[in-house]
């Protein structure tokens, strides 16, 4: 890692941005992290954060959204579109994608669904990672049966978080908090998306229905399903060549889907093009 830059205040909200040896000089990734919207943080997902910006050659930046349930929707997903509106205030002149993983997934697609309901489509990422992400409220989906009790995530917990986060919402009339039920209108106005999902996951259907609402429409984004690993199995890099690998793929897909080389020469540092965002500190690998 060429350097790792904590900023006090982006939009409001504590940032970090990680830029690789390898970064492109071009393009920039925002990372939501998971964690079912009430738990977790930018710190939690350090190495989510490295590791994704490694494989990508691309500067990621992650953050800190407020949780539920002291906050529940929309705030979250408010945060994250308001850390989106300030991105080229960290990071100027660059091409800008998203990533997420569970319920960063879901808030990642709420966000670009969110931007082409107001009609800001020039606004929107220019490609999508979103991994083994929440994409529906539908317990008796087949994963949701098969895997009820886990191992790791479980249908009960699912509920739990689905209850701080949604209370009171109608979670399957609104796409935001379940995308894989959004209009084909909406649907038809993402970016490229990549999607991964662990087999053993309760949440796994949730990648499948909503990646065959994006091939009903003609679409071709891709699906993995990994075979033999849990939910959150990408945290778990340390142990699970399956999890290195899974960064690795992401990486392939990105190029794929903006069109970058696969390396280029270190660039300046952003940050340092950039004489307005007050306090920094870095620090190098």
């Amino acid at each position: 890692m060429a350097s790792v830059r904590d900023v006090s205040k982006l939009a409001g909200l504590n940032a970090t941005a990680y830029m690789p040896k390898n970064d492109d000089g071009r393009h920039a990734i925002l990372y939501v992290h998971g964690g079912g919207w009430s738990f977790c943080s930018s710190a939690t997902h350090d190495g989510a954060s490295r590791q994704l910006a490694e494989a990508t050659g691309t500067t990621v930046v992650t953050f800190d959204y407020r949780l539920a349930p002291e906050h529940p929707y929309p705030v979250g997903l408010q945060d994250c579109l308001s850390i989106w509106a300030a991105r080229n205030d960290l990071c100027p002149n660059r091409t800008w994608s998203i990533s997420g993983d569970s319920a960063g997934a879901n808030l990642a697609i709420a966000l670009m669904l969110r931007l082409i309901e107001a009609g800001k489509t020039e606004d929107l990422p220019v490609a999508g990672l979103l991994f083994y992400g929440v994409f529906d409220a539908d317990f008796e989906s087949s994963s949701y049966r098969e895997i009820a009790d886990g191992p790791g995530l479980t249908r009960d917990k699912m509920r739990r978080y689905w209850d701080f986060y949604a209370p009171s919402s109608d979670r399957h009339s609104d796409p935001c908090l379940s995308p894989a039920r959004a209009s084909d209108a909406l649907l038809s106005g993402l970016p490229p998306l990549y999607l991964n999902a662990a087999e053993i996951d309760p949440l796994r259907s949730d990648s499948e229905a909503l990646h065959g609402r994006l091939a009903a429409l003609g679409r071709h984004d891709q699906l993995e399903i990994v075979p033999g690993v849990i939910h959150g199995f990408m945290q778990m890099s340390l142990w699970l060549p399956q999890s290195a690998a899974a960064y690795r793929r992401a990486g392939e897909a990105f190029r794929q889907m903006t069109g970058c080389a696969a390396t280029r020469p270190l660039l300046a540092d952003p940050l340092e093009q950039n004489g307005n965002l007050g306090s920094v500190r870095s620090n190098f690998d």
